[in-house]
């Protein structure tokens, strides 16, 4: 990388950071030993590492040295590690340690996901129940980090890995809270906003309207993208296809198609796909309020289809007939 062993202005003065492929080898944060890059992302680089004490594996994500010199960026991964160390969730990546080095290099520690990410998974069709357990776990999650008044805003599955228990249980777990944003920093963290309206952050296929608009966001930005993981992961298909430009304009003027027109032969329940089309409403107050009423929801199509119906909006028009159909008149 070009910029790796730019120089970065930290307090007053200059310090020169280490180049990122200089660190393997290296200890940071004094008890963190960096082994090897796992990958690198629009923020930073990942790293495995261990623990020297513990001998504890973990995640070291690094701040890419030409961001460093970018106060707001700086300030919002700071913000973000401290308050995703306050996200405990059997379904998120929990952060353990942040910190800077000497050298200035910014860096926060997580757990270790173990196992493939979602993308790897949906290189073929999952089948609806598989999609609907994973589906609760990722909303169990979400709701979670909303209520500490964290959004994600780039949640895809290339952000969810998915773990297998002692007992062959898949586990998915959200990770990369990157480019998450404060709902309400001033009542969380005390601090100022670090992003403005009109700033475009996250990835086309999985954008909500408002965010590809860059209109003010909330916590259903990460229900609609959930919903477009969804669409895929029955479908086998995008609901939009095009360059990045040409999805964003299509999710502003257009309605998620139907997966039969997107995915033929694919027969998908109706009441299944009604949930995903409403996590994926175009319009913000037609989505879920919430993760947790998403969440009621889905329960219900397990346990009550016809309250799941009902909670959807769905006409079951002989029922909704015997319902209101008069009583026969008295006989004289």
């Amino acid at each position: 990388m070009a910029d790796d062993s730019a120089r970065t202005k930290l307090g007053v003065g200059e310090v020169k950071q280490k180049p990122l492929s200089a660190l393997v080898g290296t200890t940071v944060l004094e008890r963190y030993r960096v082994e090897s890059e796992l990958g690198r992302g629009a923020m930073g680089t990942v790293y495995r590492g261990s623990h020297h004490r513990l001998a504890r594996s973990v995640a070291i994500k690094v701040l890419h040295p030409h961001l460093v010199h970018e106060p707001n960026i700086v300030a919002r991964f700071e913000r973000e590690a401290k308050a995703a160390a306050r996200l405990q969730h059997p379904n998120l990546i929990s952060v353990l340690d942040v910190g800077e080095t000497e050298d200035g290099a910014h860096v926060m520690v997580l757990e270790l996901a173990k196992g493939p990410t979602l993308a790897d998974l949906m290189k073929q069709r999952l089948e609806p129940a598989r999609v609907v357990r994973l589906a609760r776990q990722l909303l169990a999650g979400l709701d979670h980090a909303h209520a500490a008044g964290l959004i994600h805003r780039d949640l895809k599955p290339a952000n969810v890995m998915v773990e297998t228990s002692e007992s062959g249980e898949e586990i998915a777990r959200i990770v990369d809270f990157g480019i998450a944003v404060i709902a309400d920093p001033e009542e969380t963290l005390g601090g100022g906003k670090l992003t403005s309206t009109g700033q475009i952050l996250g990835t086309p296929l999985y954008m909500a309207p408002e965010q590809a608009k860059g209109d003010p966001i909330d916590q259903r930005v990460d229900l609609y993208a959930l919903g477009a993981t969804m669409y895929e992961m029955l479908a086998g298909a995008w609901p939009f296809t095009g360059s990045a430009l040409e999805i964003a304009v299509a999710k502003i003027n257009q309605d998620p198609p139907p997966i039969a027109q997107r995915a033929p032969g694919v027969a998908v329940d109706p009441i299944l796909e009604c949930f995903v089309q409403k996590l994926m409403a175009r319009s913000v107050e037609d989505r879920f309020a919430s993760a947790h009423d998403a969440l009621v929801v889905l329960d219900l199509y397990e346990k009550d289809r016809d309250a799941a119906k009902l909670a959807l909006g769905i006409m079951d028009l002989p029922r909704a007939l015997d319902v209101v159909s008069l009583p026969p008149p008295p006989k004289p």
